[in-house]
């Protein structure tokens, strides 16, 4: 994971030497604090999972494993989050990147895109990710008699569920700042 951040951050350089640049409307604000908050997940990923680790970093005999599983599960299930809904903050540059001008081929996508982030919405509830979000539960609970294939698709849901959250709010700052010219 770590690498793919740092592999994302490369080919996305143009925007860390214009952070400090240019003016800050409302959409450039939300952009920058959920990039933010998506990188304050990663440095705690990265510092729990040092502190977690009882084999490859022993020699700097670091304390607070608990605390610092606290942190890795909170930075897990709030990356996931924030990564999604960064991911949908961006669907429609990807889509013009990649030429879909098709309009069928849009709304065709659009249309799978919403009915999978409202399957999300159940499972965000079945999955109890409240309870991961805001430190209810200390250790996840994964039912192991279930299909890793269709776990995996349960989160994938909730992720596409922000995904759709983070590409509606991307469409309503784009629109307010059209109104506002």
């Amino acid at each position: 994971m770590f690498g793919l951040f740092i592999l994302h951050h490369i080919l996305n350089f143009g925007w860390i030497k214009t952070l400090f640049k240019g003016k800050y409307d409302l959409r450039r604000i939300v952009n920058t604090a959920v990039n933010a908050l998506v990188f304050m997940c990663m440095i705690g990923l990265m510092y729990s999972g040092i502190v977690i680790s009882k084999h490859i970093f022993t020699f700097l005999n670091l304390g607070g494993a608990m605390t610092a599983r606290t942190i890795h599960m909170l930075c897990a299930y709030w990356g996931l989050v924030l990564m999604s809904v960064h991911l949908g903050m961006h669907i429609s540059q990807m889509a013009a990147r990649m030429k879909l001008k098709n309009k069928a081929m849009v709304w065709a996508l659009r249309i799978i895109f919403s009915v999978v982030g409202a399957i999300g919405i159940y499972e965000f509830i079945s999955l109890k990710f409240t309870d991961y979000l805001f430190g209810k539960v200390q250790f996840v609970f994964i039912d192991t008699n279930a299909s890793t294939v269709l776990t995996a698709l349960q989160y994938l849901s909730v992720m596409a569920l922000f995904a759709y959250i983070g590409y509606m709010v991307h469409i309503f700052l784009k629109r307010k700042k059209s109104s506002q010219k």
